[in-house]
């Protein structure tokens, strides 16, 4: 089923709007609660475990939630057009610094909640977001094309997100900084822009795209039998492993990429800051389509492993880049980039194909518990990831501080830092090239199977059609022999005989 372009990039300015505010939260939040919050490291680390074991628990449910939805806006269209205010509101509430210098305990507890709602409205969201894709189209080489258009976009909102945040808020040479002498406020007023921002282009993406293919049946089956099902399939373990894999070792470049630049480089905040964020995602954006178009020549895991060793080799650099280098690290941010959109688009394009597999081997379409799962594994691997990484920092003695005061970080810190980006990531990335060779779904075998589907379906709405029409036909001669009653009731018990 082809898409007009036109609607694959308003369906690819939803994850644009989603990456606005996940790029902001995955480059800073971190950053925030330690340097501009004044929470410690290791209390820091707490609050992500226990908000995305939480954010994890409700992605599933929602996926429930809109498989069973039925309205006039769509099964997945309406969370998307009706959530978008609350969770623009809700991340608003995420970058507020309450309590004083003192009150880990309080700071903890507000952090932890706020965190939670965000997650519960991100889902609200998000989860029937990516659950849309199976719904508009089911053509192998249209969500490959889908998904490339959609990481383009994400890359945009990732910029927008991360480089324009630390323009705006990021250390005392940000914009923000400068008009209000704050990084509290200069951090408040960014997330309230950014809010707006995000809660208009997801109302845009959400009125321009369309629910094609539908569920034949709706799933009733309870979370262990629907999990249970989905890993006895080969092809969901080995796409989630690979998928899981490529998405932590992103988000612990994201999550430490902060501290790489401003601590152990040195460079501080704003402008300068916004460039080494703005840099590789540039590069990703202008990459993306050459790795669409290699996947389009050649098999998506081999392209995969390529960008994947190619990423380990390059993040090794950044325990070697001298401090305040301009030039060095320009280097670092351009080849990172490059290869970054590859391991964002390739794994992602394969986790559509598991709901038409899923319903040849166990005959019900379920994409909305599909995306659940996949988002509830997810969330629990980013959360136990940033965990350890935040937990490695205040072991290694980072120092957190309060308004974005500047602090000598220990010698110990600034090396973990640069440990953790250069090593860290890029072993995640080679361990998941196992699981994308053993994942390979061919085009050809993907063909074969949507072919028997739509045999079945098409077998289905035939049986469905014959009692319906064996119901008009006996009617029809109830009426009949209704009419001839009044003429000679002999002919009436003749009718019931017969």
């Amino acid at each position: 089923m082809k898409l007009k372009f036109k609607e694959k990039f308003f369906y690819g300015l939803g994850d644009l709007s989603a990456n606005i505010m996940f790029a902001a939260i995955s480059f800073y939040l971190l950053y925030f609660f330690v340097n501009v919050g004044g929470l410690k490291a290791e209390l820091a680390s707490a609050v992500f475990l226990i908000a995305k074991f939480w954010d994890a628990f409700t992605d599933y449910l929602m996926g429930r939630i809109s498989d069973k939805t039925k309205s006039k806006w769509g099964k997945r269209r309406v969370y998307m057009l009706f959530g978008a205010i609350p969770y623009g509101l809700a991340f608003l509430l995420l970058w507020l610094a309450p309590f004083g210098d003192n009150a880990q305990a309080g700071k903890m507890i507000y952090y932890t909640l706020a965190y939670m709602l965000f997650n519960t409205t991100w889902t609200v969201v998000y989860i029937p977001y990516n659950a849309i894709t199976a719904n508009m189209t089911d053509d192998y080489d249209e969500r490959t094309s889908l998904n490339g258009i959609r990481i383009a976009l994400a890359n945009v909102g990732i910029i927008l997100g991360a480089a324009l945040f630390a323009l705006f808020a990021d250390g005392q040479e940000s914009l923000f900084y400068g008009l209000l002498g704050s990084a509290k406020k200069a951090y408040l007023l960014s997330a309230a822009v950014f809010a707006v921002l995000s809660i208009a282009i997801m109302l845009l993406c959400a009125g321009n795209i369309k629910e094609r293919v539908d569920d034949l049946q709706v799933n009733d089956k309870g979370f262990f039998v629907t999990l249970k099902e989905f890993f006895k399939l080969p092809e969901f373990r080995n796409i989630m492993a690979c998928y899981l894999l490529s998405m932590v070792g992103f988000d612990i470049i994201m999550a430490v990429f902060m501290f790489f630049i401003n601590d152990s480089l040195g460079f501080g905040g704003g402008a300068m800051s916004m460039a080494f964020v703005a840099i590789p995602l540039v590069c990703a954006i202008a990459s993306s389509f050459f790795w669409v178009k290699l996947s389009e020549k050649f098999n998506k895991h081999k392209v995969y492993t390529i960008a994947c060793v190619y990423m380990a080799f390059v993040l090794i650099f950044a325990i070697f880049v001298p401090v305040k280098t301009v030039w060095s690290t320009v280097l670092l941010c351009l080849f990172a980039g490059f290869g970054m959109s590859a391991i964002q688009i390739l794994p992602y394009a394969g986790v559509p194909d598991v709901v038409e597999i899923d319903e040849y081997v166990n005959g019900t379409r379920r994409e909305g518990a599909y995306y659940g799962i996949t988002q509830f594994m997810y969330k629990v691997a980013n959360g136990v990831s940033i965990a350890i990484v935040s937990a490695v920092l205040g072991a290694f003695g980072y120092i957190e501080s309060t308004d974005g005061a500047v602090v000598q970080q220990p010698d110990s810190a600034l090396f973990a830092v640069r440990v953790v980006l250069g090593l860290l990531p890029g072993l995640i990335f080679l361990i998941s090239i196992i699981f994308s060779h053993r994942a390979n779904i061919s085009r050809e075998r993907f063909a074969k199977i949507k072919a028997e589907l739509e045999e079945r379906r098409a077998q289905t709405k035939n049986e469905e059609s014959i009692p319906n029409l064996e119901n008009s036909q006996v009617q029809t001669q109830s009426a009949d022999c209704a009419g001839e009653q009044s003429e000679d009731t002999l002919q009436v018990t003749d009718c019931k005989e017969e």
